[in-house]
């Protein structure tokens, strides 16, 4: 790949980076509700129990930004931590049932407010959207991949 071309896939990437932060905002804006407070809830109640180590992971998110969302989707009645009588220290999520409600009625508003116009795009250019994400993820430099991670 040459300098040109990298610089211009970073430059889309970054694009769509920005797109991203907007929905955020249009998200919390229309629906009280950030697209990563989305994306942790839509996860909790998918999983119906996970600790916080395996959802920092399936989101991608740090601890730290994870900790700060988790308690804003307890405060809003979304989340519930709980301990196990096996293991006191570890502390698992839970979607309360106004969770699960509130991602469903979520879920079904996000196939018509979703960020990017879906009329626009096939069910086969979907597919290979997602498959190219993939490969440009799985193509990145392991020192870029460890710093991402720490």
């Amino acid at each position: 790949m040459n300098k040109n071309t990298c610089m211009q896939t970073i430059v889309q990437i970054r694009k769509l980076s920005r797109f991203l932060d907007k929905y955020s905002k249009h998200l919390d804006k229309q629906y009280n509700v950030t697209l990563p407070q989305m994306l942790c809830l839509h996860e909790i109640t998918n999983r119906k129990s996970l600790n916080l180590t395996e959802l920092t992971k399936s989101v991608n998110l740090n601890n730290s930004a994870l900790t700060g969302i988790v308690d804003r989707l307890e405060a809003k009645g979304l989340v519930k931590r709980t301990k196990t009588d096996t293991d006191r220290r570890t502390i698992y999520l839970e979607a309360t049932e106004e969770g699960i409600s509130y991602t469903a009625q979520l879920t079904k508003k996000m196939d018509n407010d979703c960020f990017f116009d879906k009329n626009k795009l096939t069910p086969e250019d979907l597919k290979n959207i997602l498959e190219t994400l993939d490969k440009i993820i799985n193509s990145l430099d392991p020192d870029i991949k460890k710093i991402e991670l720490e």
